[in-house]
C-alpha cells in the first residue's frame, strides 16, 4: 500500500491560479489569477487572508524578491513591484506583458522576457539594469548568486549574460533548423547545463538528444546522449538532478554520468531537494522519494501539479493545480508540511461503503427470495387491472383482438404499395456541380505587427495603426472597427492614426463581411519615454 502524508490545510480559490510564492520565512504566501487581483495569506498559523491588491491585466508571473517585496509580472501590460501590505512601489514598463520570470536566490536580481520577446533585467527596487534582444526568446533562467543569466530562442541559440544584460558568450546550434532547448540551469562553478533536441533526422555523428555542459566562458566541456530530453534541470551539488519527459529522474555528476533515482509513470513537472531526498512533482502528485529511490510518501492534488514552491528551508510546500475539466474545475492550494508522518493508505479507502462486498477477497451473496414470495407468480390480476372492459373480456376469452388472417392481408397490401414505387433516378450530384455552389470564405482580419516607438518632447508620439493587410474573403469587406484597451471604438476605415502617452496600448481590429462573417486581430503598441500622460487623442489623415 502506498504510504501518504494530509495537507496542513486545503485553501479555496475561487479561480484558477496562474502564479504563486512563499516569502523565504514562509510566513506569506501570494497567488494571482486571470481576474488581475494578487491575494495574499499569512501563514504563521492556520492561513489568513489580507487585503487583496488589484494590477490592471492578468497575473502571468509573481515572486517574492529582497524585502518581501510581491513582484507581478501580468499579460499584457507592465512588472509591478509591490510591498506585502499591496502599496505600490514602483513600475517597470515591458512591451506586451511579462511572459517568463526568474530571481536569483538572495532576490536581488530580477529578469524577465517581456510579449515583443526582449529581456529586461532589473533590481528589487525596480531600477532597470539592463536589457538583451535577439531572436525569439522562450527560455530564461537566473544563477543563484545572480552573476549570470541565460536565455534561448526557438530556433536552439543560447545567449548567456552578466548582471547588466552584457553578452558574455553564446551557443549556436548544431544544425541549422529544428533545434530546441528543454531546460537550463547554472551549477556551482558558474558553469552552463543544458538539454538541446533536434526534432528533424540527424547524421549519425549528432545525437537526437543530448545534455551539454559549457563553461562560464563559452567551451563546451561535456556533452552526454539521453534517450528522452530533460525538462527539468535543477543544481545539485557538484552536479544537477534532471526529471525527464519519460519520468525518469536521474542524478547528473560533474561529467554528465547518470545515476538513475526514480521512475514514475507521467512526465516529471518539477524537482526540489529536502535534505538527502527529493520532491518530484509529477501528475496529480508530490512525491517524496528517499536516496536508495523509494517513495517514502505521496500526496495527492485535485490538479495536475505543475510547480513545487517552498520556503527558504524547505520545511513549508505549496501546491496548486488545474484538473483542466470545466465542469469538475477545483481550484485549491495545498499547504504541506513534508515532514509530516506518513500512513498506509487502505485499498478500499476510496469506495463507498454500499460498494465494499463487491471488493477483492469480499464473499459475494446470490439474492434468495423469501419463502413467502414467489418471485414469477401472476394469476393475471396486476395486468388486468390495466385493461378496458371489452380487452378484459377478449382476454379471459382467450382469443386475440386481430385474427392472424387480418395481419396477413394487411402485410401483403403493405408489400403490394412498395412494389408500384418506381425507382428515383435524380443525380444527387447534380446540384454539386452547379456554377452557384460555392463555398464561402470569410475575411481574416490583420491588424499589422507590433510597434515599439519613442516619445517626443511632449511624452506623446504619433502611431498609424494600419489593418490594410487584411484578407477581404470571398465577399469582400463591409465594415472596418478599430478599438481600445477599454473596447472604445476609435476609428472604422482600415488605418487610423493615433497619438499615445508612453505606455503600453493594445488596439483591436474587427472587420465583417456582408453575410456577417467577421474577424479580429490584436497589436500592442508600446511608447518609450520618461513621462506618462492618461489619454490619447485620434488624429485626422
Amino acid at each position: 500500500m502506498p504510504m501518504v502524508i494530509d495537507p496542513i490545510s486545503e485553501i479555496e480559490c475561487e479561480t484558477i491560479v496562474q502564479a504563486i510564492d512563499v516569502s523565504s520565512d514562509g510566513k506569506w504566501m501570494v497567488w494571482g489569477s486571470e481576474d488581475g487581483t494578487v491575494r495574499i495569506l499569512d501563514m504563521s498559523n492556520s492561513p489568513k487572508p489580507l487585503e487583496p491588491f488589484n494590477v490592471e491585466d492578468s497575473v502571468t508571473n509573481i515572486r517574492f524578491a529582497h524585502g518581501e517585496m510581491i513582484v507581478v509580472g501580468t499579460h499584457t501590460c507592465d512588472v509591478y513591484g509591490h510591498e506585502r501590505l499591496g502599496g505600490r512601489r514602483w513600475t517597470h514598463s515591458v512591451g506586451g506583458g511579462c511572459d517568463l520570470m526568474d530571481i536569483s536566490n538572495n532576490g536581488t536580481l530580477i529578469a524577465c522576457i517581456d510579449g515583443g520577446r526582449h529581456v529586461h533585467i532589473m533590481t528589487e527596487n525596480g531600477v532597470q539594469r539592463g536589457r538583451f534582444s535577439s531572436g525569439e526568446l522562450i527560455g530564461l533562467t537566473v544563477a543563484s548568486d545572480g552573476t549570470g543569466i541565460a536565455v534561448n530562442d526557438d530556433e536552439g541559440h543560447v545567449y548567456v549574460l552578466d548582471s547588466s544584460g552584457n553578452l558574455r558568450w553564446k551557443r549556436t546550434p548544431v544544425q541549422d533548423d529544428g533545434e530546441m532547448i528543454s531546460s537550463m540551469c547554472f551549477l556551482h562553478d558558474g558553469s552552463l547545463l543544458l538539454c538541446r533536441e533536434v526534432m528533424g533526422i540527424t547524421p549519425s555523428e549528432i545525437a537526437q538528444i543530448a545534455l551539454e555542459r559549457w563553461s562560464s566562458i563559452g567551451e563546451l566541456l561535456h556533452s552526454e546522449e539521453i534517450r528522452s530530453r530533460s525538462v527539468c534541470l535543477v543544481a545539485d551539488g557538484m552536479g544537477a538532478i534532471s526529471g525527464h519527459f519519460d519520468g525518469t529522474v536521474v542524478k547528473l555528476t560533474e561529467d554528465l554520468s547518470q545515476q538513475p533515482l526514480w521512475k514514475s509513470m507521467y512526465t516529471i513537472n518539477d524537482l526540489r531537494r529536502h535534505g538527502e531526498d527529493l520532491l518530484v512533482a509529477s501528475w496529480f502528485y508530490l512525491h517524496r522519494i528517499d536516496a536508495d529511490g523509494e517513495e517514502v510518501w505521496r500526496c495527492e492534488h485535485s490538479g495536475l501539479v505543475e510547480s513545487i514552491v517552498s520556503n527558504q528551508d524547505g520545511t513549508r510546500i505549496a501546491l496548486s493545480g488545474d484538473n483542466q475539466n470545466d465542469y469538475t474545475r477545483e481550484n485549491r492550494i495545498l499547504w504541506i508540511d513534508p515532514n509530516a508522518t506518513p500512513y498506509a493508505l487502505s485499498a478500499d479507502s476510496e469506495i463507498d461503503a454500499d460498494l465494499l462486498e463487491f471488493t477483492e477477497g469480499a464473499e459475494l451473496k446470490s439474492p434468495v427470495a423469501s419463502a413467502d414470495d414467489d418471485l414469477y407468480a401472476d394469476d393475471g390480476q396486476d395486468m388486468a387491472s390495466f385493461l378496458t372492459p371489452e380487452e378484459q373480456q377478449k382476454l379471459n376469452a382467450g382469443r386475440p383482438s386481430i385474427d392472424d388472417s387480418e395481419l396477413f392481408a394487411m402485410l401483403d397490401d403493405e408489400i403490394e404499395q412498395m412494389a408500384k414505387i418506381e425507382e428515383d433516378d435524380t443525380d444527387l450530384m447534380v446540384g454539386l456541380s452547379n456554377d452557384d455552389f460555392i463555398s464561402h470564405v470569410p475575411p481574416s482580419a490583420d491588424a499589422g505587427t507590433d510597434q515599439i516607438v519613442d516619445a517626443t518632447q511632449d511624452g506623446t508620439a504619433i502611431v498609424l495603426l494600419d489593418g490594410s493587410a487584411t484578407s477581404p474573403g470571398s465577399q469582400g469587406i463591409e465594415q472596418w472597427i478599430w478599438r481600445d484597451g477599454m473596447s472604445k471604438k476609435i476609428g472604422d476605415t482600415p488605418m487610423v492614426k493615433v497619438r499615445l502617452p508612453i505606455g503600453n496600448h493594445t488596439f483591436t481590429l474587427t472587420v465583417s463581411d456582408p453575410a456577417r462573417e467577421s474577424s479580429t486581430d490584436t497589436i500592442t503598441v508600446q511608447v518609450q519615454g520618461t513621462t506618462r500622460e492618461d489619454t490619447y487623442d485620434l488624429l485626422d489623415d
